[in-house]
């Protein structure tokens, strides 16, 4: 019996990952506009910003659901990355602050949200732009936070 419910956690495990927004960008298989990549995590600008230049850091294993949960040398690599993503979006728009956010409620997949912040702070953060960014825009958004990368 043990090794039946091991079998069917693993399997549903595997089909958390199958259904993953994240871990579908991660092998590519939908669009994202990559601003940064190591051996463990990737950095791209949100689908669905509420600012501009709102991105998001993600490791490339499935780790889910919550950030506080991660060993310790995996969280420092994902905090690091998030540090470096964040201070390119620092140098690229010179906002007010650059915050983060992790609530890990939209998505089974650990992720920190960043946020280049006005006067405001996070109050708009669960609004969406509007009008949306053209392909173009995110394009260009993408290429100017990587420049300033460190």
């Amino acid at each position: 019996i043990y090794k039946f419910c091991l079998f069917l956690i693993i399997m549903a495990e595997e089909k958390i990952k199958e259904d993953c927004i994240f871990c579908k960008i991660i092998k590519g298989e939908i669009l994202c506009y990559k601003i940064y990549e190591d051996e463990f995590s990737i950095g791209f600008l949100d689908n669905f910003p509420s600012v501009k230049g709102q991105s998001l850091v993600i490791p490339k294993k499935h780790l889910a659901p919550w950030l506080f949960d991660l060993d310790d040398e995996i969280y420092c690599k994902l905090m690091l990355a998030a540090k470096k993503v964040a201070k390119a979006i620092d140098k690229s728009f010179r906002p007010l602050k650059t915050g983060i956010m992790v609530e890990g409620l939209e998505l089974d997949h650990v992720h920190i949200k960043i946020f280049p912040l006005s006067k405001s702070g996070f109050r708009n953060c669960s609004k969406k732009l509007s009008p949306f960014p053209s392909k173009e825009e995110m394009e260009e958004t993408a290429k100017k936070i990587r420049s300033c990368l460190e």
